[in-house]
């Protein structure tokens, strides 16, 4: 039988890369299982985390701890994977953020803190590694207070500094933690730091109920059990964010860490974050209308599909039969299981707010919602990060083509944060991700699981030419080699039509002098000669030919004859007409720290960018410009060298102009070493 949603925890690791997410997962993991302090390799148990030494993706475990079914979700630190950390704070109801003691505030702690708040999901902090040299656990209270506010308050304190770390202190059961022994001590010398701490809890407490704030102004003793409750009901509302000392490698901490998860933090009925898409709020009620919302994906050559899914409404049991609203589809469930990692433990029945893995649907991808065919209802799929980093891709050998664009696909179904599009301007197939670590690991992948090859190069600047002014021109094609010869003579005037106005053709023609049947095969080569103009062999656009003369012989005419004229007129044309090379522009958009504006500023205008405006949104600033493409193809790793990794960007095509005539020579040349690198 299931456990019912209020004995459930739903809780996410986030933080920066080597924090320690993991580690303490699986410290946990060792706990609960009875194996120790450890249970490494449960959550990164892929073959490329192994090598790397980081989590590369979202691993979910289920473990039982004090009565309490808890799903632990563990994400991605590197900000090329940080996407996972953003699906995971939607579909669990509490987040550990993990900060190194020894540089709590990093990006990706940013990032994803202010993804939390968005996603109004309570958070705890833990302090991680306060076993390391030049660590200090109150200094590291004061920068999490000071970025977060004063509701970061802490719980408990580390015993022993450093090398000399012991245990903790638990500021409200006032025990101490040392050695696996427990002591109703204050540590010696510690007198002085937790009155402190106790104040800025009680504080804490005391403020976020209004019968406690009254008891505790009018100087009346908050009892523990007062104390206890008000804090779960503040996490829960994030009035508190309790503050945790740890040492994942000594496993201290980890036990008070699962106590403070099973005790206070919030369970999926608790509060009700989740509004279908009709805008109606979906209460976590087992007895409700059945409703799955599935945030994740693992596709396994030999295993096949296998689904992670929030139970958000309802009760579900194996060989369900269910509807994909956005399909029409119908879905039956397979075996259901609660995930350890990669193994799967079966369970008979899932109820609100469990977090359960279903392998084999048909036809159902992340974010997807399954429900009865009587009660559909949707939920909005998670906000990823825009992708800033492309490469053009392909197959390495030929005959290959389709295996590899099923494995690509394959690949973007278990990662929605990748992109593959096909641009008809260049022709190209661009598969698109966070970072270039990210494409180059999904490559990888491929790779080892499929057993093909990608080719991957940058893509291709759209150039595009174009003419300035007006040119007639005659093209004249006359072939006799015995026999049937070949005639056609088209004469055209060539004029500029407004950018973005594409190609028009107007027939002149008076008094027959090229047959009517004969007209369309003049235009079908014209448009022939305008994928390659004359500058540097790139399409012709925004372009007016009138077709207003020519010539005709009765034996020796053809279609193929008036063809091959046009396309001559065509070029002819063109070269008299002052044709000029067009570059595109990309809209820009760069969300930073206000005191990075004048530096990355900078930098758009040394890309021969245009700078359109800078606006505040929050804390930060949003710079827009209008750049150059060719200008922007290493932008996304300048920015990171700019700034840290602190700012982030977004880019929209833009319009086309023309490049300057003292830059041609230039664009062309950069173009060319693109090309040239990746033919290499």
């Amino acid at each position: 039988m299931a456990t019912e949603p209020e004995l459930i925890r739903n809780v996410c690791l986030i933080g920066h890369r080597g924090s320690g997410k993991t580690s303490i997962g699986e410290a946990m993991l060792g706990l609960a299982s009875g194996r120790g302090a450890s249970a490494n390799g449960v959550l990164d148990y892929a073959e490329e985390e192994a090598e790397r030494g980081m989590t590369l993706g979202m691993s979910v475990a289920h473990l039982e701890w004090k009565g309490r079914e808890i799903n632990l979700l563990d994400t991605p630190g590197d900000g090329g994977f940080v996407a996972d950390a953003f699906v995971a704070q939607r579909v669990t109801d509490c987040a550990v953020l993990v900060v190194h003691a020894q540089d709590p505030i990093q990006v990706v702690t940013e990032r994803v803190w202010r993804r939390g708040e968005k996603e109004d999901i309570p958070h705890f902090i833990v302090v991680n590694h306060l076993d390391r040299e030049r660590t200090d656990f109150g200094d590291v209270l004061e920068q999490l207070r000071e970025r977060f506010g004063q509701a970061v308050v802490p719980l408990n304190l580390p015993i022993g500094r450093e090398d000399d770390l012991r245990g903790v202190y638990g500021l409200l059961s006032g025990i101490a933690f040392v050695d696996g022994g427990q002591s109703k001590n204050i540590p010696e010398g510690m007198e002085d730091e937790v009155d402190i701490a106790k104040t800025q809890l009680f504080e804490a407490i005391a403020e976020s109920d209004d019968t406690l704030l009254e008891k505790y102004l009018e100087g009346e003793e908050i009892s523990t059990e007062e104390a206890f409750d008000g804090i779960k009901k503040g996490i829960a509302e994030g009035l508190i964010i309790p503050v945790l000392a740890a040492s994942a490698e000594r496993g201290i901490g980890m036990d008070r860490l699962l106590d403070v998860i099973a005790g206070s933090a919030p369970s999926p009925v608790d509060r009700t974050r989740w509004i279908s898409e009709d805008g109606d709020e979906v209460p976590c009620d087992p007895d409700g209308p059945f409703a799955a919302y599935v945030f994740k994906t693992y596709v396994d050559p030999y295993a096949g599909r296998l689904s992670v899914m929030r139970v958000v409404s309802g009760r579900c049991r194996s060989d369900e039969a269910l509807t994909n609203p956005r399909t029409g589809s119908s879905e039956r469930l397979g075996g259901i299981s609660h995930l350890v990692g990669k193994e799967r433990d079966p369970v008979d029945e899932a109820v609100a707010g469990d977090i359960i893995a279903v392998a084999k649907l048909r036809d159902t991808a992340t974010f997807d919602t399954l429900c009865k065919p009587e009660r559909p209802m949707t939920f909005e799929p998670v906000e990823l990060p825009e992708p800033t980093s492309a490469f053009a891709v392909g197959a390495k050998a030929r005959g290959e083509e389709e295996k590899v664009f099923d494995a690509i696909r394959r690949m973007v179904d278990e990662d929605p944060s990748l992109k593959l599009e096909r641009t008809e301007a260049t022709g190209e197939d661009i598969l698109a991700g966070l970072a270039q670590m990210h494409v180059e690991l999904a490559l990888e992948r491929i790779e080892h699981r499929y057993g093909v090859e990608v080719e991957a190069r940058p893509p291709k600047v759209p150039f595009m030419e174009t003419i300035t002014g007006s040119a007639q021109a005659q093209g004249r094609y006359k072939k006799q080699t015995g026999g049937r010869g070949q005639f056609g003579d088209a004469r055209i005037e060539l004029s500029p039509l407004p950018r973005g106005s594409g190609f028009e053709f107007e027939n002149g023609i008076v008094g027959g002098a090229i047959p009517r049947q004969f007209i369309p095969a003049v235009e079908k080569g014209i448009v022939e000669a305008m994928a390659g103009g004359n500058i540097a062999g790139y399409p012709v656009v925004d372009v007016k030919v009138r077709l207003h003369d020519g010539a005709f012989h009765t034996v020796d005419s053809s279609e193929n004859a008036f063809k091959v004229a046009g396309s001559m007129a065509f070029k002819n044309a063109v070269e008299k007409a002052n044709p000029v090379l067009l570059e595109p522009y990309v809209k820009v958009e760069v969300l930073t720290p206000s005191e990075l504006v004048g530096d990355i500023m900078g930098d758009l205008s040394s890309r021969r960018g245009r700078p359109m405006g800078v606006e505040q949104r929050g804390g930060r600033q949003i710079i827009q410009a209008e750049v150059p493409q060719i200008e922007m193809l290493t932008y996304a790793r300048d920015l990171r060298s700019i700034t840290g990794g602190r700012a982030n960007f977004h880019v929209e095509s833009g319009h086309y102009e023309e490049v300057p005539p003292n830059l041609v020579e230039k664009v062309l040349a950069a173009n060319e070493r693109e090309e040239e690198k990746a033919a290499s």
